[in-house]
């Protein structure tokens, strides 16, 4: 299972999403933070799909779009706004899924000649490739990994490491789930 996991992302696709580096789009200006990311989303995908990547077949998948057997999620992020953690998985998904997860990272802010969108950076990540410093499981769910510091350092360890920590952490956060599900039995049994 790890070996399968540790595979590089073909060097076309990442051509494909580096090439949104500094781009500007034009937006409709009554745009959104969620809209603006669906535009964003939308034209990486189609140009991954213009070289051989496909589209998920439905929405509930890990991916925004796959190539070979690679899932590829793209996150948007206003860099002009504060700093908020985004979902990236359930672990629970995260641990059955046999296929490699990059996360393509991508920086935007709103021009002052709104409204045009500006891409000032992509970032391509393989999950085991994020240092668990910038990772927590919150309560989401069964567990949701969350991204909780954006300049993704680089885990150094092996991908069975990498894994050998999030059942590390997973059972952290479940023994911590336990008491406090325990305590919220108690007190509603006391009211």
């Amino acid at each position: 299972m790890f070996l399968s996991k540790n595979v590089l992302l073909n060097e076309a696709v990442e051509a494909a999403l580096y090439s949104y580096i500094n781009m500007s789009i034009d937006i409709n200006e009554n745009a959104g933070q969620r809209q603006i990311a669906d535009v964003i989303e939308n034209m990486m995908v189609e140009s991954v799909v213009k070289i051989g990547g496909k589209e998920p077949k439905s929405v509930r998948t890990i991916e925004d779009v796959s190539f070979d057997d690679v899932l590829i999620d793209i996150k948007t992020r206003d860099i002009n706004r504060d700093f908020s953690m985004p979902n990236l998985i359930s672990i629970k998904r995260l641990k059955k899924t046999p296929n490699p997860i990059y996360y393509c990272f991508v920086d935007y802010y709103i021009d002052e000649n709104y409204p045009l969108v500006h891409i000032e950076n992509v970032h391509i990540r393989n999950i085991e490739s994020i240092d668990w410093s910038a990772l927590k499981i919150q309560n989401l769910g069964l567990g949701q990994l969350q991204l909780v510091d954006d300049s993704l350092p680089l885990y150094n360890n092996s991908v069975k490491d990498w894994y050998d920590d999030l059942d590390k952490y997973a059972i952290e956060f479940f023994e911590k789930q336990i008491i406090k599900f325990e305590k919220m039995k108690k007190n509603w049994v006391s009211q």
